[in-house]
């Protein structure tokens, strides 16, 4: 139970500094994908902790200088930057991302070309450009799809193109979707198949075994609704049964944090998991557990540890 524990507080307190959208499409993303995640960088820049840490950045003299000469040099508007899907198979060094908003891709084309070790080829009216490691290309003006080597950058643009036909219906995306409006931050992982690829020609242990085995899909969801920052992580699991038997695992961890007993987890945690509200549900073999917390009591944690960074420095 306190292996549980410290799994989920330890997501939780991961997760605090990303954050999601209304979801990805699921036409725009290969079938071999068993990874997927989203964001949507306006709503983490409307948000109260984004908002915050925006106004914190600005305090320093430079920050608006940097902005703007990435803007010139690379045509990237950071503060208008608007979606990013990524995914991938789950391998060493290999993705795809997909990213809208707050981008000059002909500017980015240009930089590109000037580079001595980049090819350049067509595919139909489009212009790939390749690197010795990367690869990328331009959807429109505001767009571009970039890749860890061409060949997923190839089958990305198929995806796109509908050549590739993609994945029709992620259950763990669309339950997510279902449970939190306008997520900032979302992410899905097919747990066999990542843990089996990330495991190959390694011993697997028991635990790993298990939840390859018992677990399908595995994700989280971020937003902030009013002055709460609320994550849902959810887990798709091969069979009811074994979805009722983590459901009352889950129920178990819940009532312990709501006690306030001393799970020895973090002692960097012991202030937050007190604050933290959680609700554990399930639908059919799809198990969720929410939690919540002040936005404010983020925030000003923050802050302490970025006052505590500069007064190191």
């Amino acid at each position: 139970m306190n292996k549980f524990l410290c799994l989920f507080a330890s997501l939780f307190s991961s997760a605090i500094h990303c954050f999601c959208a209304p979801g990805p499409n699921p036409n725009h993303i290969p079938k071999d994908a068993n990874w997927v995640a989203h964001l949507d960088f306006q709503s983490i820049l409307n948000s109260e902790i984004g908002s915050a840490l925006m106004a914190e950045a600005q305090k320093d003299p430079g920050f608006t200088q940097k902005l703007n000469g990435i803007k010139a040099v690379f045509g990237l508007d950071l503060e208008k930057l608007g979606t990013a899907t990524a995914y991938g198979t789950g391998k060493k060094d290999e993705g795809v991302v997909i990213a809208k908003g707050g981008i000059n891709s002909v500017q980015i084309e240009g930089f590109a070309s000037l580079n001595e070790n980049v090819t350049i080829q067509k595919k139909g009216k489009k212009s790939l450009y390749s690197f010795t490691k990367g690869a990328f290309c331009s959807l429109g003006p505001d767009s571009i799809i970039a890749s860890t080597n061409k060949k997923l950058l190839v089958s990305g643009l198929d995806a796109i193109t509908g050549k590739n036909p993609g994945r029709k219906n992620n259950q763990m995306i669309t339950h997510l979707c279902t449970k939190m409006e306008n997520p900032m931050a979302l992410m899905t992982v097919r747990l066999p198949e990542v843990l089996g690829i990330m495991r190959e020609g390694k011993p697997i242990s028991a635990p790993e075994a298990a939840i390859m085995k018992k677990a399908d899909l595995m994700g989280f969801a971020l937003s902030e609704k009013g002055s709460t920052m609320r994550m849902v992580m959810a887990v798709q699991a091969e069979n009811e049964e074994t979805a009722e038997h983590l459901e009352n695992v889950l129920r178990g961890g819940s009532s312990l944090l709501a006690l306030g007993a001393d799970m020895d987890i973090d002692p960097n945690l012991n202030e937050i998991l007190p604050l933290v509200k959680t609700a554990v549900s399930r639908e059919k073999h799809i198990v969720g557990l929410e939690l919540t917390m002040d936005s404010a009591f983020l925030i000003e944690k923050m802050m302490a540890e970025i006052q505590k960074k500069k007064g190191s420095e």
